[in-house]
């Protein structure tokens, strides 16, 4: 098995598990928009984090290494600003007004939701693993700019803060017999999007695997 289909293996592998801890999570009431949200943002933090490592080691395997400083340095710098974002409006505004939620981020920051440190340290192995079996950092600068990660990320941030003004402002109700689908209706959206495009990474990822054994 080449390194391109293990790296595939592994992903596969660690999105399924994220889909079903987060399912989990969905079916204790453990979830929260801001634990989603928060849980996107340390998994592109990771990813980001791994390339700077990779690129600290593995220098020589840069055609261009000031252009990836800065393009890693500005990535970095965006999620330092994604994450006060996260905190701001998705902890405290959206929130406000519900003290049980407000807990259950608050146990999230601090690290006491097993099921969200079982996840974080699901990708922390994933990128350790791809780490080990491929250092070269990412070699698009298309990648670079703007993963697939981030991109998820920010669709999520954009959507959430629209679902919260349309609940806020009292654009829609929920039936009195679907209220209590209410956290599998703001969360599962969220969940889907990330499915979604890291599937289509993974497709894009198991193509070059299956073009390189063509090639050898």
């Amino acid at each position: 098995m080449n390194i391109t289909k293990q790296s595939w293996l592994i992903d596969l592998v660690s999105l399924l598990f994220f889909t079903i801890l987060s399912v989990a999570a969905l079916v204790l009431k453990e979830i929260t928009i801001f634990y989603v949200m928060y849980i996107f943002w340390w998994d592109e933090l990771i990813k980001t984090l791994f390339d700077g490592i990779r690129f600290i080691f593995n220098r020589n395997l840069i055609m261009d290494p000031s252009i990836f400083t800065i393009i890693w340095c500005v990535r970095f710098f965006m999620l330092c600003v994604y994450m006060m974002f996260i905190i701001v409006c998705f902890n405290v505004m959206v929130e406000e007004h519900n003290n049980v939620g407000y807990d259950k981020n608050i146990d999230v920051i601090f690290f006491r939701n097993v099921i969200f440190n079982i996840t974080l340290l699901s990708f922390i192995v994933r990128e350790a693993f791809n780490y080990v079996n491929h250092k070269k950092p990412t070699a698009s600068i298309t990648n670079l700019i703007l993963p697939k990660g981030a991109l998820v990320l920010h669709i999520s941030i954009i959507f959430g803060m629209f679902a919260w003004f349309l609940s806020s402002n009292n654009v829609f109700h929920l039936s009195e017999g679907a209220e209590k689908y209410n956290t599998l209706f703001t969360i599962a959206p969220f969940i889907l999007i990330k499915f979604l495009f890291d599937w289509s990474s993974l497709k894009n990822k198991k193509e070059n695997a299956e073009n390189l054994s063509l090639d050898r």
